[in-house]
Order: C-alpha cells, then structure tokens, then sequence
C-alpha cells in the first residue's frame, strides 16, 4: 500500500505538467458524477450556467459537492493531521480513477473562391484532457494538444493550479482565488464572449487580430452571486522583460449566480438529464483592459473593450466592441461583433454572428467584415456534428486590396471520452 501511494504521489506533478490550446468539454467529470455533459455543456465546448459556476468554483458542484461525487478519491493524509499542522503535512486527496479524457476532431474544409481541392482533416486535433481537485481547496486543468499540420503533427501543453479561497473568513466565500500556469484560459478576452467559450468553429474575429491567447503567469479571480472578476500578470515576449497585465469584470442580472446560488435541482439529481438545460434568462455586462509590451523596446500594445450578452429562454444573443492600438506596428484597430443562436431542439443549435474591422495609422491595415453561419448539431452528448460557412462582405487592406482570406465551408465532426 505504501509503494502505491508513493507512487500515484510521483506520478501527480508528472500528469499536471504532461496533460496540459484551449480547453474543451471534459467527460471526466461525467465519471465523477454519473451525469451526463449537457449538465455544464450547451453543445460543447460552449458552457451553461450551470457549468461556469462549477468552472469558477474549481471544478466543483455550487452546493456540498461531497453529495454528488460518485468517485471516492484517495486520501493522502488522514484528518486528523490538520490539528497538528505545521508539525504535519496539511491532508488532501486525488481523485480515485485517473481524471483524464480523450477529445478528437475532425473536419472537411471547402475553399469557395480559392479554387483550391477539398480537404480532408481527417483528424485534424486530438487532446488528452485532465481535470479536477486536490482535497477542498486546490483545482487543476492541464492539456496536450495534437494539431495536424500538413504532413506534420504540431503538439502544445498547457496546465494551471487554482488555490481557492484564500482568506475567506476575513473576505468572504470565493472572493479570492490565485491561479499559476497558462492563466488565460477562458480570462484575457471579453468576460462574457471568451473564444474558448464560442459555439463557432471560426476563432473570434477580436480573438485573432488582437492576439488574445492563453499565456504563462499568475491570476488572481473571485466572485460573488451577481459579480465576478480577475487579473493576472504574464510572460508575453521573451525579447524584454516587461510582463503584460489584464483584467476584467462582469455583472450578471437574473439567472443563476456566478457562484451557482439560486437554482433547483431536478428531481433525481445529477442523474437526470435537466431540462432546458441551457436556459439562464438573464443579461451579462463586462469590461475588459489588456496590455502587453512587444519587441525589444517593450512598446505597449493595448486593447480596452467591453461586451454585453442576452439570454432569454431559448434565445441567446451577445455583441462587443474591443479597440486595440500597437504602438511597435503604428496600428490601431476597432473590432465589433454580434451574435445569436437559437435552441430548434435540445441538440439543434442554429447560430450567425457578424463582425467588423477597420484599422488605421499603417500602410497595411485591414479592413474585414464577415459573417460566421452554421448548425451544431449533438448526435449524442458527447458527439458532435458542425456545419459552418464564413462570408466576407469586405476584406482588403488599403494598400493592396487583396486579402488570403476567403469564404469557405466547413464540416467538422468532434468526439469525447
């Protein structure tokens, strides 16, 4: 018994550094608590309410998680070690079976004005997914990405640790959280239309102009019912030794409570699917602020924006404005966005956004309009089908009038175990 615990000790740093792109749905903690995806996901990797209160509360359920959990974890420490703290190592547990899940993707893409061949990315991106707690206190997420690239095969690994509920006899239940790692996942963007969080296959348009993207540092977080907010320092050029710095607030009116306070469970727990599980009437109102410092003369490279969402019934409705100014490039950019999508049937989930750029201040800025059009589509709740179409209304910088962007169609089929 001594041999297995010192080893499953050894192996914990090892998968938190190894099993770290973005994050998508989990099926680990379906396992955990014999329930079913569509609990936290509406057509993942898009999350409910419900599932960004289980995210912000560290992976874990709004009220007495203990109730829920169907995987007993494995002690390390017995409890009575607390008393003799610092004359003993503080207990905690890991989680019994290995929290791990595989997710892979696939998909046929179609050049509508390039007149190039179809494609098939058949797989196109596998991850190997781990997440979960560390006794009450500690959480963790870590990925390792596969991307086909061409006849290569790209690789990333990504992971954080979250200490939650640092001082919260003085502060107040989950008001202040310190997270080390890739602390960006799902923070340096807009609060309440993150591109990890999007229901498009096509990356927010602000997402990849402005180069907002998972980054190495330190983030503190913390909410309450109606609130919520973070800000973080990180390593985003290794060419100066400035560190960027973000930060964000969000206020939510109705619905559920960021920290999962106000709902009811169904009659038969986490075992019974819910029903409108995506349904959360409620408005979403968030501020954002970033800045980096870029090349070897650290010049800033700002973007400020703010974004709204809407959800009502079985309608979901968000638009944000983010404005960006790189003073190494002399560019300064406007972004704006809106979006909708609508619940045909619990696993149909029709959607459009549009968006628009236009730049100023250097001979190759661009100006892009597009809409993004597509079905998501759940066969099962952990297999989904995607169709999607993007469509330029306008796509020229100013000094040539020519673009490598094009429309195109894109099918993509994505599974998780």
């Amino acid at each position: 018994m001594k041999r297995i615990l010192l080893t499953i000790l050894l192996l914990c740093p090892v998968i938190l550094i190894l099993f770290s792109k973005n994050s998508q749905a989990i099926p680990a903690f379906a396992r955990k608590y014999k329930t079913s995806c569509v609990l936290c996901h509406a057509e993942f990797p898009r999350l409910t309410a419900m599932g960004q209160a289980f995210k912000d509360l560290g992976y874990r359920m709004p009220e007495a998680d203990e109730m829920y959990v169907k995987d007993e974890p494995v002690s390390l420490g017995a409890e009575p070690y607390k008393k003799m703290f610092p004359d003993s190592v503080w207990p905690s547990n890991i989680p019994g079976l290995p929290p791990i899940s595989i997710f892979v993707t696939g998909d046929v893409t179609q050049d509508l004005k390039g007149g190039k061949n179809t494609q098939f990315n058949l797989p196109s991106e596998a991850d190997i997914l781990a997440g979960g707690t560390f006794g009450n206190d500690f959480s963790f997420w870590a990925e390792f990405d596969f991307t086909k690239d061409g006849e290569s095969t790209d690789t990333d690994i990504k992971g954080w640790l979250m200490w939650s509920n640092l001082f919260s006899t003085f502060l107040g239940e989950n008001h202040l959280n310190i997270k080390g790692g890739n602390v960006g996942k799902y923070e340096i963007a807009l609060p309440n239309n993150a591109n990890e969080n999007r229901i498009t296959l096509e990356d927010y348009l602000y997402a990849t102009a402005l180069n907002l993207d998972n980054e190495p540092g330190f983030e503190i977080n913390g909410f309450g019912s109606r609130w919520r907010y973070y800000a973080g320092i990180v390593q985003t050029d290794t060419s100066n030794n400035d560190k960027g710095l973000y930060g964000g607030v969000s206020v939510k009116i109705g619905g559920l409570g960021y920290d999962g306070s106000g709902g009811t469970m169904e009659k038969g727990g986490l075992n019974t699917s819910p029903s409108g599980y995506w349904r959360d009437d409620a408005v979403y109102l968030g501020l954002f602020a970033y800045r980096t410092y870029e090349g070897s003369h650290a010049d800033t490279f700002d973007r400020i924006g703010g974004d709204v969402r809407w959800t009502f019934k079985d309608l979901d409705l968000s638009g944000g404005y983010i404005w960006g100014n790189d003073d190494e490039t002399n560019v300064k950019e406007n972004i704006c966005f809106a979006g909708a999508q609508y619940w045909v049937y619990p696993w149909v989930l029709p959607y459009v956004r549009y968006e628009y750029l236009w730049s100023s201040g250097s001979d190759n800025t661009l100006d892009q309009g597009r809409f993004v059009v597509g079905t998501a589509l759940l066969i099962r709740a952990n297999i989904k089908f995607t169709a999607e179409g993007v469509f330029y209304t306008k796509n020229e910088p100013y000094d040539s009038g020519f673009s490598d962007e094009s429309d195109k169609l894109v099918f993509q089929l994505a599974w998780a175990f």
